[in-house]
């Protein structure tokens, strides 16, 4: 779901009109913040703001996270904004093989 959410919001880019990208914003006021627009999949005129808070200097760097979605402020679990943008982050601006990774399930949905 992750993975889709991403592709679905891919746009070409402002800088180069060769790439695609999906735009993560960074705060100018805190730098620990990141976000990322997502265009609500039931309402075309509805969009959804994720926004995560880390700390690169700690083992677990993910501090806190919110979306202003109706699932985006449960207390347990976190929403697929959220979960779509940790994921561009963690694993696909990091281009790790999501074949072989021990925790991809790309293996079981293939």
């Amino acid at each position: 779901m992750a993975k889709s959410y991403i592709i679905e919001h891919i746009r070409q880019s402002q800088t180069n009109e060769e790439e695609m990208e999906f735009l993560v914003e960074l705060c100018n006021e805190h730098d620990d913040l990141v976000r990322a627009r997502f265009q609500s999949r039931h309402s075309s005129n509805k969009n959804h703001i994720a926004t995560v808070q880390f700390d690169n200097h700690k083992q677990q760097p993910i501090d806190a996270w919110y979306c202003t979605c109706s699932a985006g402020a449960r207390e347990v679990g976190m929403c697929s904004h959220i979960t779509a943008l940790l994921w561009h982050l963690g694993v696909n601006k990091a281009v790790i093989s999501t074949d072989n990774h021990p925790l991809s399930a790309s293996r079981l949905i293939k």
